[in-house]
């Protein structure tokens, strides 16, 4: 309970117990009514009876808490799944990088569709504390190893012969990426210890690894008319006691990573506007 919903029953019960022996003490000093001091000591007994009962019933909630933790400590965490909230929110997603431990290793697969730079992921909202914290989990060391997997459909790696060859376009149309993705993939070329690659598709959604033991896969919708495809949520997967599924993910990422290709220059639309007047000078 809220340890300030706790201090106000407290000083309720107080109150009440107060005011019931305040008025026994009136009653014996003005005359000694039998029936009145009966009332009084019944009202006592019943606040002191739900207070026992209101502590019993906290001790019990405590109890089967702290049953629960060890059953999770024991057994391992379920699976989790978010849903709902505001649009493209991902606290789930902060909160994993946050509990890695230190020497792990962080992978994110990430998927783009063919329209290019509107791949189904989290919003610009969602990316920013998410990036944020990676970085952060970086420098401090907690993370030892950082490998982005950008994943194009093979129609698209066929025809694009940038991308084989290890540069990304920030833009719009296929095989390219969002302003977002693009910033945050240059700043991680220039940070010891991570990577960009550009891969063939295995899982059409957004896949992270979170160290050895924690892998989510991103939720979404599709519109029936339109056949569009949105970002709705997250699952995580613990082991335990989901170690087989986890392990089920790592196939899927060394799939991934048999045709993938180093990423080695982003090319963002005001690059080649400026490239383009030097060359006119």
């Amino acid at each position: 309970m809220n340890p300030v919903r706790r201090e106000l029953l407290n000083g309720l019960f107080v109150l009440v117990v107060s005011c019931l022996l305040s008025a026994a003490f009136a009653a014996f000093q003005v005359s000694f009514n039998i029936q009145l001091w009966v009332w009084i000591v019944i009202g006592v007994g019943i606040a002191v009876g739900f207070y026992v009962m209101f502590e019993v019933a906290l001790g019990h909630m405590a109890s089967s808490e702290t049953r629960e933790q060890e059953w999770l400590k024991r057994v391992g965490n379920p699976a989790r799944l978010e849903l709902g909230g505001v649009p493209g929110t991902t606290p789930m997603l902060v909160e994993a990088v946050k509990a890695m431990r230190p020497g792990s290793d962080l992978t994110i697969m990430l998927h783009l569709t063919s329209e290019g730079g509107r791949e189904t992921a989290p919003t610009d909202m969602a990316r920013t504390p998410f990036f944020a914290a990676i970085m952060e989990q970086l420098n401090r060391g907690t993370i030892r190893e950082y490998k982005r997997l950008l994943c194009f459909d093979p129609n698209v790696l066929a025809n694009d012969l940038d991308l084989k060859s290890g540069i990304l376009r920030v833009g719009e149309g296929p095989g390219t990426i969002s302003r977002s993705i693009g910033e945050h993939c240059r700043l991680m070329l220039a940070t010891k210890g991570c990577s960009v690659y550009v891969a063939p598709v295995v899982l059409r959604g957004v896949v992270g690894l979170y160290g050895t033991d924690k892998v989510s896969m991103s939720i979404d919708t599709v519109d029936q008319d339109t056949g569009a495809r949105a970002y709705a949520g997250i699952m995580f997967f613990y082991d335990p006691p989901n170690g087989e599924i986890v392990e089920q993910f790592r196939q899927i990422e060394r799939a991934a990573e048999r045709r993938m290709v180093a990423v080695h220059e982003i090319v963002f639309p005001e690059d080649a506007t400026a490239t383009a007047q030097i060359a006119s000078r």
